[in-house]
């Protein structure tokens, strides 16, 4: 392990069943059936799966010729993004359809607070209003707090497995042709493997797909997934002219 990966998080927002009670029997971290609707969706979208993975900052993660400054700025913007994602667990577990998703949206709200403390440290980031986001950061989180306020609580799972889930499929593209000596390998084996937390929640909503409009859920999972690709489009575009006048006209 390299001196980077000490420091690296690993990003899983997996619910441990102790949190549950007697109602963790309900949490399955195993891959979801083939005809789960977590697959339906993501096979429609894997299109746009495969887009994100051929932005410059993909690109420039697997040749290891990303500017520092996006990476780092990226990871800026998803504290915005996980400091948001807290809120919205919080909200949706305000009006849950059970006991048992009363418990998991409380337990994956714990699991960001408890993730975000990472951005206390490495980041020196306390909460959102040390971030100025982008927009297309902003957007996706102001769309992930209007399900989680506005729909029946399952559908969050809905817009927040494309985050959890991508960047794991990501990087275990990435991971067979990396280097363990490149630059952002960190990045590559810190986020590969098997992702927990994503097939915990892709089989919990599996639990409620009977109570929801599956139409409305693949529209908002391919909603995030547009997001996403926004979010790794921009993600390169540095905006320096701003310090370039200021160092210019005075």
């Amino acid at each position: 392990m390299t001196l980077m990966n000490k420091w690296y998080i690993r990003r899983d927002f997996s619910v441990a069943a102790a949190k549950m009670g007697k109602r963790g029997i309900a949490l399955s971290s195993d891959e979801p059936p083939a005809d789960a609707l977590f697959w339906e969706m993501w096979n429609e979208c894997e299109d746009i799966a495969r887009q994100v993975l051929d932005t410059d900052y993909f690109r420039g993660i697997r040749d290891n010729n990303l500017d520092p400054n996006a990476y780092g700025s990226l990871m800026v913007q998803d504290a915005y993004y996980c400091f948001e994602a807290e809120n919205a667990y919080a909200a949706a577990a305000s009006h849950p359809l059970d006991d048992v998703c009363s418990d998991f949206l409380k337990g994956k709200r714990e699991s960001y607070e408890e993730y975000n403390l990472y951005y206390h440290g490495p980041w020196h980031i306390h909460d959102t209003a040390g971030v100025i986001p982008g927009t297309p950061i902003k957007d996706y989180a102001d769309y992930e707090a209007h399900v989680a306020g506005h729909l029946d609580s399952p559908y969050l799972f809905c817009v927040m497995l494309p985050c959890e889930y991508l960047w794991n499929w990501i990087a275990n593209q990435l991971l067979p042709t990396a280097s363990p000596d490149g630059l952002y390998y960190f990045w590559i084996e810190g986020n590969g493997g098997t992702p927990d937390g994503a097939y915990q929640m892709a089989n919990m909503l599996e639990n409620y797909r009977t109570q929801m409009d599956e139409e409305q859920a693949k529209e908002i999972f391919r909603t995030a997934m547009q997001h996403e690709l926004e979010v790794f489009s921009t993600a390169t575009q540095l905006n320096t002219n701003a310090l370039w006048l200021r160092k210019n006209t005075f």
